[in-house]
């Protein structure tokens, strides 16, 4: 028998022997071992990196050519899982994984056993991975290969022993291909699960530990016996080599800064005397800097090449001593001192209040604008945003903003604008600095190395509820890495090689944070060494100490702990809750019931609805709040009371979720229903509030999930409405109140917890955020809905000819893009009848370029230029084009979009004739794109018969139903359905928004429950890469970037190269790109 690479062979004699008093546990943890296709969840999934960053994740089926599950040979069941053949290209490989995450009931501390089955003598080639990842926040990678030999079946026996290093949370097993293979090989009974001993013929894996690192907590600290009241820490991750550059800093900022020094190997005397001497030969070190030196364990192979720079991170930032924390690296250079930052700090956090309406923000990540300098011409630094604005506006400046994609979401032109903090959205990859509140969440230190360890903490953010603000007046400058231009950056990104452990790491990622895996710095254990660094006097020079911090965010203990049985879940070290007649369980989701009693009742003691069973969003997002609820409990009637106004977002939003029903309960005085006008089927409470919901139960008798509005009424009439809807509620029903951010008295709650009890004995009160729910003990999650059948087409479909489409295509002041629009249409496009443009312009050099798309492509296609007209809405100029129009069916654009691979709009056409069943066919959707999860809907997608490029799929599910992805841009209607679907508001709208929110609550919600088309991959994507993108046309006149681009078609006689640029998006995962584009010489 052969070994394993880098595994010791464990004898299978001494395994026997201890097999005597040992009883193995049988606990398997792995859905669907032997790939059959009667399991009921199977788990498995295929993802395929085919770039440097691209990776592309689907659930495995039958249908990939690369791996597929076989009937050839099987060692038990009627299937295994086959490998090949299969040719690398450069940078791919091919992963087939299963994530699995443990309850609290499940943990154990226990050994594991790893087996696998495998046939083929090409089965060498396979890599097998598994991540572990430990209660106590450590992880785990697990590497090893098959062996060869076979049993009687013709399979291969490999088992790996993994000795118990912990409480174990959540695992991931990748099957991992990265080379070529001539001819396939097979997988069979993968198994993974808690073992008591050694079994025969089984290997110890000891490749690598679970990351153990060595910490002098405060090595060096400050020795000053002053306690200034800071309130930001500046938390740095090091080597030595930049002792110096903190030094610096440190002279600048003024206030605490909190630094992990990573040494290469286990340090000795000479070592920690270098950097003792140079800490206290600088002033400003030794003043400010508290200095925590680290080390790994020598044992630990994994990172032995890779620098642990969230795992520093985190160190600095759980050390630190202040009620915020501003992390940046020791070669970013924050300008500013500790004082001026709070001061500008404190100024954002009353902003970030205002705009998410809350009186409170603990839940606030600020970003700091990152620029690099790029040479030394100009002596010294800005220290003001006006001194850096002069510098960025010279052409010859040394300063520049840092133009990666990563940190573009802060909108560098829109921040030198802004006269106070603004919020962005979270974006996947971004990777800002942030200043947060001590008690965020940390950083996920699974990352090492090159690649993505800041967008994982942007992420982990993201999952947490927070929102995101830029500082108005703070920015960081890039010391070291002063390129000439932003190319130096990306080639160094290039040349570096990327191992598929990065990709491993942000799927585990991913995984976790799905199943409410936040760590957070209270549950932090760096694992130090005994060693405190005292200061002369033994004082600390903080105002606060860690004993104040660890009591002070007490509420923020990770998600992942054991709850006392005895504690129901709360928060409040002052809430106790006893026993009454002998019951105070508490069930699985938490919540507080009726059988308890609770002494010092407050709100915030009221428990959380635990994130396990998938109410994990944003605070203050009411839509989010709802439509979790709505999919968790499978209700489906939405009854708002009273809706005297209807937010924002959940005015937008709510018909994205699909709710058999929406229903208000207007105030009787009410009057004015223009918000909710075309959403709600009203009801008057011209009686009592409760004859009303009478009304309303009769009309809908289904589950109804009630919305009590509760902010702006008294405590009194909260009640009372409350009282009204559990006298009319059925156990299937879900009470939401809308708190207002806590505005009643701790005593309202108390009484309408009694209330509750007095009518519903059996129902139960929960908090989240600050919304208050109610529902039955009993009420669980309900089933997934069920898909309906497939259009009879599928079949019997065969393109006919005689179906053209036409486009409408909207444009302002983007000649440059509606060429690229053009052009790549002209290269992709066939059975195209006419292209309708119509299009805004502020100035003549924009008119000019339109016409020359004109004269340029009109021997392709007819295109009538249409102006926005003054004397007409926007809405009905797009109605008169659709009367107009000749053609079967219409397709919608802007001029952003540039199409990347062959299509049919005659087929398309075609298919939307014969399939009447369908709503409507999507260009910008496809299956790489990553808003289908392949967990919800691998069972929603059908091929069409004469051609299996073409696909069908059921969109119905929470959250949302695709939300923005199933949008007005990039979809071919059928003309007459428009035209009957857009009378009734169109007319009314004067901007290309009031027409895409139209779109949303009257089309969407119509098509929401029909079958729709589209192609196998994604036609199109909406390129926001250009220089003036989407926010410089918010301007009232037309944006600099605007005229620069038309320069280039105009003046310069230049177009976009259309063809590279498909070329370098084909394996897009987003409807939306912001990737540059390459110019070429204009040839019509």
């Amino acid at each position: 028998m052969t070994r394993l690479k880098d595994v010791v062979l464990i004898l299978a004699a001494a395994a026997v022997n201890l097999s005597s008093c040992l009883v193995q546990d049988q606990g398997e943890l792995i859905v669907n071992p032997s790939f059959e296709e009667d399991s009921k969840d199977a788990r498995w999934s295929i993802s395929e990196r085919t770039g440097l960053w691209s990776v592309e994740n689907r659930p495995l089926s039958t249908d990939s050519k690369i791996v597929h599950y076989s009937r050839t040979f099987s060692r038990s069941g009627h299937r295994s899982l086959s490998f090949g053949p299969w040719t690398k290209l450069q940078e791919t490989s091919v992963f087939v994984s299963q994530y699995g995450s443990l309850d609290s009931g499940a943990y154990r501390s226990s050994p594991l056993v790893l087996v696998l089955w495998t046939r083929g003598d090409q089965s060498g080639n396979l890599k097998i991975n598994l991540d572990v990842s430990y209660l106590d926040n450590r992880f785990l990678f697990v590497e090893a290969n098959p062996v060869s030999g076979e049993d009687a079946s013709g399979f291969a026996r490999t088992c790996v022993f993994i000795p118990n290093y912990g409480i174990v949370r959540s695992f991931m097993l990748n099957l991992i291909v990265d080379k070529t293979i001539d001819k396939p090989f097979y997988i069979d009974d993968v198994s993974l699960r808690f073992a008591g001993h050694l079994e025969s013929e089984c290997f110890l894996y000891d490749r690598s530990y679970p990351v153990q690192r060595h910490v002098l907590s405060d090595f060096l600290r400050p020795s000053s016996t002053e306690e200034p009241d800071y309130k930001i820490t500046l938390a740095i991750q090091l080597t030595k080599d930049r002792l110096d550059l903190v030094g610096e800093t440190a002279a600048i900022w003024k206030g605490p800064i909190s630094a992990a020094l990573l040494l290469f190997g286990e340090p000795n005397a000479a070592e920690l005397s270098r950097i003792v001497e140079t800490y206290y030969s600088s002033e400003s070190l030794s003043s400010y800097v508290t200095l925590h030196v680290v080390w790994e364990d020598r044992l630990n192979r994994k990172d032995s090449t890779m620098y642990p720079a969230n795992a520093l991170r985190n160190l600095a930032i759980s050390h630190s001593a202040t009620e915020y924390v501003f992390y940046v690296d020791a070669d970013m250079y924050p300008p500013f001192s500790e004082a001026k930052t709070w001061k500008s700090l404190s100024r954002s956090i009353e902003r970030a209040k205002q705009l998410s309406g809350s009186e409170r923000c603990d839940k606030c990540a600020f970003v700091t604008p990152l620029f690099n300098r790029a040479s030394e011409k100009v002596p010294g630094y800005p220290k003001t945003k006006a001194e850096l604005k002069k510098r960025v506006a010279d052409p010859s400046s040394d300063i520049q903003p840092c133009l990666l994609l990563s940190h573009l979401v802060v909108d560098h032109r829109r921040w030198f604008a802004a006269s106070e903090a603004y919020e962005i959205e979270y974006a996947e990859d971004m990777e800002p600095y942030f200043i947060v509140p001590s008690a965020a969440p940390l950083m996920n230190d699974a990352y090492a190395g090159y690649g993505r360890d800041k967008c994982a903490y942007s992420r982990d953010l993201n999952a947490d509820g927070f929102r995101f603000f830029v500082l108005e007046g703070l920015f960081v400058i890039n010391l070291l890495d002063p390129p000439e231009s932003l190319n130096q950056i990306i080639r160094r990104a290039a040349d570096m090689p990327i191992p598929d452990r990065l990709f491993l790491n942000i799927e585990f990622h991913k995984n976790d944070l799905e199943h409410g895996h936040i760590r957070y710095p209270a549950s932090y254990s760096s694992r130090s060494v005994s060693y405190s660094g005292q200061t002369a006097n033994g004082h600390s020079k903080y105002k606060f100490t860690a004993r104040d911090k660890d009591t002070q965010h007490s509420e923020n203990q990770d998600h992942t702990s054991v709850k006392d049985g005895n504690n129901s879940g709360t928060s409040s070290s002052d809430t106790k809750i006893v026993k009454v007649d002998g019951d105070s369980e508490i069930e699985t989701d938490g919540g507080t019931g009726c059988g308890t009693v609770l002494a010092d009742f407050k709100f915030t003691s009221i428990p959380d609805l635990v994130s396990s069973i998938g109410i994990n969003v944003q605070p203050k997002r009411k839509d989010l709040i709802v439509e979790s609820l709505m999919k968790l409990y499978g209700v489906h009637t939405y009854v708002e009371m009273p809706s005297a106004s209807v937010a924002g977002s959940l005015r937008i939003m709510l018909p994205l979720m699909q709710p058999e029903a929406a229903i208000s309960v207007l105030p009787e005085s009410h009057s004015d229903d223009r918000e909710i006008r075309g959403i709600f089927e009203n009801y008057r409470s011209k009686g009592t509030v409760y004859e009303v919901l009478k009304t309303v139960v009769a009309d809908h008798p289904g589950p109804k999930l009630y919305s009590l509005n509760s902010g702006q009424l008294s405590g009194e009439k909260a009640r009372e409405l409350a009282n009204a809807i559990l006298r009319q509620a059925s156990n299937d029903d879900v009470i939401l109140i809308d708190t207002g951010s806590e505005t009643k008295p701790d005593e309202c709650w108390l009484h309408l917890f009694a209330d509750m009890c007095d009518q519903r004995l059996d129902w139960r009160m929960y908090r989240k955020y600050d919304y208050v729910i109610m529902k039955s003990g009993a009420l669980r999650k309900a089933p997934p809905e069920t898909v309906p059948e497939a259009p009879g087409c599928l079949d019997s479909f065969q393109p006919r000819s005689g179906f053209g489409t036409d486009v409408i295509l909207f444009s302002k002041n983007r000649p440059l893009q509606t060429f690229a629009f053009v052009d790549s249409l002209k290269t992709y496009a066939t059975g195209l009848n006419k292209v309708w443009l119509l299009v805004k312009t502020e100035d003549a050099i924009f008119d000019d370029g339109y016409d020359l798309v004109v004269s340029c492509f009109s021997r392709f296609v007819s295109i009538e230029v249409i102006k926005e007209s003054t004397s007409e809405s926007f809405g009905r100029q797009i109605l008169n084009i659709i009367r107009s129009s000749s053609a079967y069916s219409i397709l919608i654009a802007v001029d952003e979009i540039i199409w990347l691979r062959p299509f049919d709009l005659g087929v398309v056409s075609s298919l939307l004739h014969d399939c009447q069943d369908a709503a409507m066919f999507q260009l910008r959707l496809g299956e790489n794109i990553r808003v289908f999860d392949r967990r919800d809907y691998s069972d929603r997608f059908r091929s069409f018969r004469f051609d299996d490029d073409y696909l069908t799929y059921y969109p119905r599910r929470l959250p949302y139903d695709f939300g923005y992805v199933l949008n007005v841009d990039g979809v071919v209607s059928r003309r007459q359905d428009l035209l009957e679907e857009f009378e009734s508001f169109l007319p009314a709208c004067s901007t290309p928004g009031c027409v895409e929110q139209g779109w949303i609550m009257h089309r969407l919600h119509n098509a929401s429950r029909r079958w729709h088309l589209m192609y196998r991959n994604s036609r199109m994507v909406n390129n926001m890469g250009m220089a003036d993108g989407r926010v410089a046309d918010r301007y009232e006149s037309p944006a600099d970037g605007s005229y620069q681009l038309a320069r280039v078609l105009v003046g310069e006689r230049k177009r976009i190269d259309v063809e590279q640029f498909a070329n370098q998006n084909r394996n897009h995962q987003n409807t939306h790109q912001s990737k540059p584009v390459q110019f070429v010489p204009l040839e019509c």
